[in-house]
């Protein structure tokens, strides 16, 4: 069976260890990225089943991010999971969830099981 390619756009190095060893496994293929802009670069390339994406980040942020993908033809449809570690405010949480491919919310740190989860609810077609 084919891995299912995960993309982890986040600029906390110490969360994107913890994602790669967290669901490094038969099941997945983790990728990552340092920040939005690596992560539409990574997108592009890797066409991945879903990303996972913090907020607050250097150069692009999120919301940047999800924008770049949705105007994007062959990444537009990728599933998204937001991750945050911060509170979010209610009015960009409006923003995110506007948009179709926005699949859900995460608060950071995260229980493994709980991400799992949510990267398998996210994908049910």
């Amino acid at each position: 069976m084919a891995k299912i390619k995960v993309l982890v756009v986040d600029d906390n190095i110490n969360f994107l260890q913890m994602a790669q060893l967290a669901l490094g496994s038969e099941e997945y293929e983790v990728y990552t990225a340092g920040d939005g802009q690596e992560g539409f670069d990574q997108a592009k390339k890797l066409n991945p089943d879903i990303i996972l994406m913090d907020v607050m980040m250097p150069r692009v942020s999120g919301l940047e991010l999800l924008r770049m993908l949705l105007a994007d033809e062959d990444v537009r449809a990728v599933p998204i999971l937001v991750m945050t570690a911060s509170h979010f405010d209610p009015s960009t949480e409006q923003v995110f969830k506007q948009e179709s491919n926005v699949k859900g919310f995460l608060q950071k740190p995260c229980p493994v099981n709980e991400l799992k989860d949510s990267i398998a609810r996210a994908l049910k077609k």
